[in-house]
């Protein structure tokens, strides 16, 4: 009794361990159930029989380094552009002979493109997460469906001299 117990929940259990749901995180990070992080380069390896996901997912992971490239840029062009207008502005009221137009127009436009960088930046940043959230909404209802749910397993009877057995085969 207690040994077809055991084979009746190793069968079952079998179903449920194949099938591995994802868990977004913030900032992009994708964990499982059991809340260990998985890399992106195993979230790549999972998406590979899905085309779509995958590629939805390498967008989302690209949106994520542009973001973090122009947050982090926008503010040093800003206050780099701001700074240097202050010193030409100074440099320009000491000194009458100054040639204020040429010099004071090149810092306004560094400081004018951290600013753009730094808008651009907040949408971008929002983008990649969304993009993101919904590969693993749908890589978890993928796997949740029953069409594709048992895809890979096979189940045999066999039988020989000694009795009938079930064997399970998982790809």
């Amino acid at each position: 009794m207690i040994k077809s117990l055991f084979f009746l929940f190793l069968f079952c259990s079998s179903f449920q361990s194949y099938s591995q749901n994802l868990v977004y995180k913030s900032n992009g990070n994708i964990t499982d159930i059991e809340n260990n992080k998985i890399s992106p380069a195993q979230v790549r390896a999972l998406l590979g029989n899905n085309e779509k996901l995958l590629t939805d997912f390498n967008i989302g992971r690209t949106k994520k380094t542009i973001g973090n490239l122009l947050l982090i840029t926008g503010p040093i062009l800003l206050i780099t552009g701001s700074m240097a207008a202050v010193i030409s502005g100074f440099e320009s009221g000491m000194n009458p002979d100054f040639d204020r137009d040429n010099k004071t127009s090149i810092p306004k436009i560094i400081a004018y493109v951290g600013l753009a960088e730094l808008l651009i930046a907040i949408p971008v940043k929002i983008g990649f997460s969304k993009k993101i959230k919904n590969v693993v909404i749908e890589y978890n209802n993928q796997n949740a469906s029953a069409d594709n749910q048992f895809n890979n397993q096979k189940l045999d009877l066999i039988t020989n001299s000694n009795g009938i057995g079930l064997r399970l085969t998982l790809k």
